[in-house]
């Protein structure tokens, strides 16, 4: 038996429903900052290390993480979405490959991009899985508004507000429609 998060659990088996709800949203707020723990770890500013969907994945070794990773890479989705939005795409502000350097512009634009729609949609995903529809839905309205709070104060957040408003607007448009 393990304890988790106040609830006791096999090895191997998954928390509590509580539990999960709960690492997942801690997970989520830790992932809004998670890609810049590059600059303490001397990899150099937007590491592709940490500036990648990597980080959440590394959490899908176990099977009872599932929940911290569903939050860390929608965390980890929404600070490379406001990434992808620097005021310039040079030196600082490229992605950095570990003992090959920095990509291109095009290719640090690329790869943010990728990793950030590959982040969301791992944690859209585990999210389904994880948890039952409704909270589901709840940590989903927890995580936009949270996030649209985030990406209103972070340099490049206005661009990919902008974007997720102009999508949901067709979206909706899309189904009035059809």
């Amino acid at each position: 038996m393990v304890d988790v998060a106040g609830g006791a659990c096999h090895r191997g088996e998954m928390p509590s429903a509580v539990a999960a709800v709960a690492v997942t949203i801690l997970a989520f707020v830790a992932g809004l900052t998670m890609p810049d723990v590059d600059l303490h770890l001397w990899l150099g500013h937007r590491s592709a290390v940490t500036h990648s969907v990597a980080p959440a994945c590394v959490l899908l070794s176990w099977r009872r993480w599932y929940p911290a990773a569903c939050g860390m890479a929608g965390g980890i989705g929404l600070h490379l979405a406001a990434d992808s939005f620097p005021n310039r795409m040079i030196g600082y502000a490229t992605v950095k490959l570990p003992f090959a350097g920095a990509l291109s512009a095009g290719a640090s634009y690329a790869w943010l991009a990728i990793n950030a729609v590959a982040a969301l949609a791992l944690a859209a995903w585990l999210a389904r899985r994880l948890h039952a529809p409704m909270v589901a839905m709840l940590l989903a309205l927890a995580a936009t508004v949270a996030g649209a709070r985030y990406l209103w104060r972070t340099d490049g957040g206005w661009p990919v507000l902008a974007i997720v408003a102009a999508g949901a607007w067709l979206m909706w448009r899309r189904r009035r429609v059809g």
